[in-house]
């Protein structure tokens, strides 16, 4: 006989919370901690579609890895892997789970109904409760951050700071049909009141959809 789950799931519709910020914003150990205190799913679009994404630019001829200025990526793929992400919150919203959502959006802030219409068609529960969780740091941290960990795709952000900064750094969510919360990652971030509207989330709807 199967052992019993370790926490049963919560009564009432459990909460979605969407980690949102720039490269180097520290967005990932935002949503990774959340997720951890929560007992969450935690779902990052890198680790669910990366590795596609890059087997279907080679097979049209496109560089892996290259996708903030590749029109088939930007066009075809990315859509797919926002897509994909949502739908595998709407798998885990329906077996009582709450989710923590971990990507750039970066393409979709200034889009005001792109959270609402998202989870529509990926038909999440009715009722389900949102809280954007905007991770906020300053110009000279993050700088710091993508030259210390050294990766490829960071490489043209740093030659271009001052246009990065500008295009994506200090971007605005205009999403709406959420509860937004603001979170300063320059030092620790100070997670106990995300983590308290956990609770209020699943007693009182924030977003139904």
């Amino acid at each position: 006989m199967p052992a019993p789950d370790p926490l049963p799931p919560a009564s009432g519709t459990p909460p979605v919370f969407v980690a949102i910020g720039p490269a180097g914003s520290g967005k990932s150990h935002v949503a990774r901690e959340l997720a951890r205190r929560l007992r969450a799913v935690y779902l990052d679009k890198d680790s669910l579609t990366g590795d596609l994404v890059d087997a279907a630019l080679e097979l049209v001829g496109r560089r892996a890895g290259g996708r903030e200025d590749d029109p088939t990526y930007i066009e075809r793929l990315m859509p797919t892997e926002y897509a994909a992400l949502f739908t595998t919150a709407a798998d885990n919203l329906r077996l009582g789970l709450p989710v923590v959502l971990d990507a750039p959006f970066a393409a979709y802030l200034a889009d005001p109904d792109f959270l609402t219409a998202s989870a529509d068609q990926a038909s999440w529960p009715t009722g389900t409760p949102v809280v954007v969780v905007e991770v906020r740091t300053s110009a000279e941290t993050v700088r710091t951050r993508l030259t210390q960990r050294g990766l490829p795709r960071d490489r043209a952000k740093l030659a271009d700071w001052p246009a990065f900064w500008q295009q994506l750094g200090t971007q605005d969510c205009t999403w709406s049909g959420a509860r937004h919360i603001v979170v300063d990652n320059d030092g620790e971030p100070d997670l106990d009141g995300v983590v308290g509207l956990a609770g209020n989330a699943e007693r009182e709807s924030v977003h139904a959809v």
